[in-house]
């Protein structure tokens, strides 16, 4: 198939001839959160994104799609999370029960979530996440660690190679997915730095605990401006296309592992 889309095969048509034929997609289920206020930022516009995926996902729960250009994308769970490094922690023990529980190893699954960066005025999508909790603010439940490793070392002798300089990355492609998301007119970057408050802490672990190797199961952070920066509209549209986005590059991510 090489050479071929995805979505296509060939086969004789009825005068002996090549036809084309459209192959059903597999569908990408996505799994996204977003947050609550915390310290300076009374309303956070995660929380309006998320909320608005919430409803889409009511509204099309017949037909279980939600993208557009043939992406075949299906929300499957949409919550808003207080800013805490416990309810983070909790959620994402309830995200892993219901992958294993709910979805097969074939099925390809993509974690989303989104986080607001009150000080940019572009979109960024994370590419990586440190095992470093260095709070600048108490989070909601008043924790405030203070450069502490995010998973600590499970060796006695301090040997394990997850350390607090440890880094991990998304599996997903998301330099294609920005160039992708540009070429629609979006303002959106590739980010190298997740900070190390809250948003980190939960890419992190969620890349630590939910993006098993040897299956399509993919995880990605991705960081939004104020509404003051890119206004409500345009953010809403550039949610609807980086889910599109996200859908295609895991399918891709995923046929080719299958060969």
């Amino acid at each position: 198939r090489q050479g071929m889309d995805a979505g296509q095969a060939t086969g004789a048509g009825p005068g002996g001839g090549e036809e084309t034929m459209v192959e059903p997609r597999p569908p990408v289920h996505f799994l996204v959160t977003g947050f609550g206020k915390f310290p300076g930022v009374p309303a956070n516009p995660t929380e309006v994104l998320v909320n608005h995926l919430k409803e889409k996902e009511t509204q099309d729960a017949d037909e279980e799609a939600v993208s557009q250009n043939g992406a075949n994308a299906r929300l499957r769970s949409c919550t808003v999370l207080k800013v805490s490094a416990k309810i983070v922690s909790e959620h994402l023990k309830e995200l892993d029960r219901l992958i294993k529980d709910g979805y097969s190893e074939s099925d390809i699954v993509v974690v989303v979530h989104f986080g607001v960066d009150a000080c940019a005025n572009s979109f960024k999508i994370e590419k990586q996440a440190f095992n470093e909790a260095n709070f600048r603010l108490p989070d909601e439940d008043g924790y405030q660690p203070r450069n502490q490793p995010i998973v600590p070392s499970e060796e006695e002798d301090g040997t394990s190679a997850c350390t607090i300089e440890s880094c991990l990355h998304t599996k997903l492609g998301v330099e294609d997915v920005v160039e992708k998301l540009r070429e629609e007119g979006f303002n959106v970057q590739v980010s190298h730095d997740a900070g190390r408050y809250v948003c980190n802490y939960t890419y992190f672990c969620s890349l630590n605990s939910l993006q098993e190797v040897g299956r399509s199961l993919y995880s990605v952070f991705v960081h939004v401006p104020s509404f003051h920066a890119i206004d409500p509209a345009t953010q809403i549209r550039f949610v609807s296309a980086l889910i599109d986005r996200l859908a295609h590059e895991a399918r891709k991510i995923h046929a080719h592992a299958k060969g």
